[in-house]
């Protein structure tokens, strides 16, 4: 008997020739959030964590829940497979529990094992009657025993702990997320993360016209995301004298949509030093006025990347509550200073004209003004402090 932690896979296993590419990212992306001191064996449909003993149970569990690319985690033991076993270990895992239903689940994935699942869970099921004064119930049983039959070893476990499902980190390239203060582009960068792709985040602030606190809830925002992707970088551009460029010369009711098209061009520069390839907004079709479908298409307009919108089809309740199940609700409800809300118009436009939008540039010196933007960028980077270092 081996202590082992079998971590079942997500969509992994739909891939086909490129399979082990992914499974190879995910073992790289486990070697990260693991202690040093346990063995991780790749299976086919599973990742297998094996270790003699460990302390803080509970801490690697939340680490392995943090990890894209696991359906998930099931803690139990390594055993020969033979139905002797798994009537001993049933009866080890169940006799300081408390409980008065409960039901076994077999899985034979080794077909060459003589006995089938189901009589498997006949045997192991009356040796559990016969010991305890328990009752077999198939739907909703207060503790249910796993039995996964392999090759020559077999796992049993009593617990399936829900991992963050997705792709592993690393296997989708590298995308530009546009990030603010609010609740809704942390949520954007969320969803990116979790199909495989690691944000580069970029914040816009009009310090020091504006206080410095939407700067701090960026990065506390980013901290949080940074469980997921295990690195990141941060941009922080100033923007405040662009903007006043925009305002001084150009419709006010253009001023928002003016913003984000410059947005758009600097995060596309710094894309291209990145070697990323889109964007990322938290865009949700509708929610305000520079987000009607016109408007996004203007914005679009000087776009040469794709530009992602994971959130366009949510209403605010369905981003609320991904903020609150990822801990990102207590940071984005302070209040902070937006930069789009600085210096922003009475009475917005909500379905701008393309040619009127293009036309009220050609008052700028959008060259100097971005370039300056750029030279005063600051960089900031962050690793998540995993508990195992």
């Amino acid at each position: 008997m081996n202590n082992v932690i079998i971590l079942h896979h997500h969509e992994i296993t739909l891939k086909k020739k490129n399979r082990n590419f992914f499974e190879k990212q995910l073992h790289n992306n486990l070697k990260i959030v693991l202690p040093k001191n346990v063995e991780i064996v790749p299976q086919f449909g599973r990742t297998l964590v094996k270790f003699s003993e460990l302390d803080n149970n509970n801490l690697i569990i939340d680490s392995l829940k943090k990890v894209f690319g696991i359906a998930n985690i099931c803690v139990g033991y390594e055993v020969e497979s033979n139905i002797e076993k798994f009537c001993e270990m049933s009866f080890e895992m169940l006799k300081e529990k408390n409980v008065l239903t409960f039901k076994i689940d077999t899985n034979r994935v080794d077909k060459s094992f003589p006995i089938k699942s189901m009589d498997v869970n006949k045997i192991v099921g009356e040796f559990v009657c016969r010991n305890f004064s328990l009752k077999a119930k198939m739907q909703n049983p207060d503790v249910a025993i796993y039995i996964e039959i392999i090759d020559e070893n077999s796992y049993i476990y009593s617990q399936k702990i829900y991992g963050a499902n997705g792709l592993p980190v690393g296997v989708s390239g590298k995308t530009i997320s546009l990030i603010s203060a609010g609740f809704d582009s942390p949520i954007a960068s969320y969803k990116i993360i979790k199909r495989g792709a690691k944000c580069i985040f970029v914040h816009f602030h009009s310090r020091p016209y504006t206080s410095e606190n939407s700067i701090l809830q960026v990065e506390s925002l980013i901290k949080n995301l940074t469980q997921y992707q295990f690195e990141s970088k941060l941009y922080l551009v100033p923007f405040a004298n662009l903007q006043q460029n925009i305002v001084s010369n150009t419709n006010q009711k253009l001023r928002i949509i003016l913003y984000r098209r410059f947005m758009v061009r600097i995060a596309e520069i710094i894309a291209q030093k990145e070697s990323a390839l889109a964007l990322v907004t938290g865009d949700s079709l509708g929610q305000v006025a520079s987000q009607t479908l016109k408007n996004i298409f203007v914005i679009n307009e000087v776009a040469n990347l794709p530009i992602l919108r994971p959130l366009i089809g949510f209403d605010k309740e369905e981003i609320m509550k991904i903020a609150i199940e990822i801990n990102t609700y207590n940071i984005s409800k302070e209040p902070f200073d937006d930069c789009c809300s600085y210096l922003s118009p009475r009475t917005p436009e909500t379905w701008a004209n393309l040619n009127e939008v293009i036309e009220e540039e050609k008052k700028l010196d959008s060259k100097n003004l971005i370039d300056e933007c750029l030279k005063e960028i600051k960089v900031k980077t962050f690793s998540y402090q995993f508990f195992f270092e």
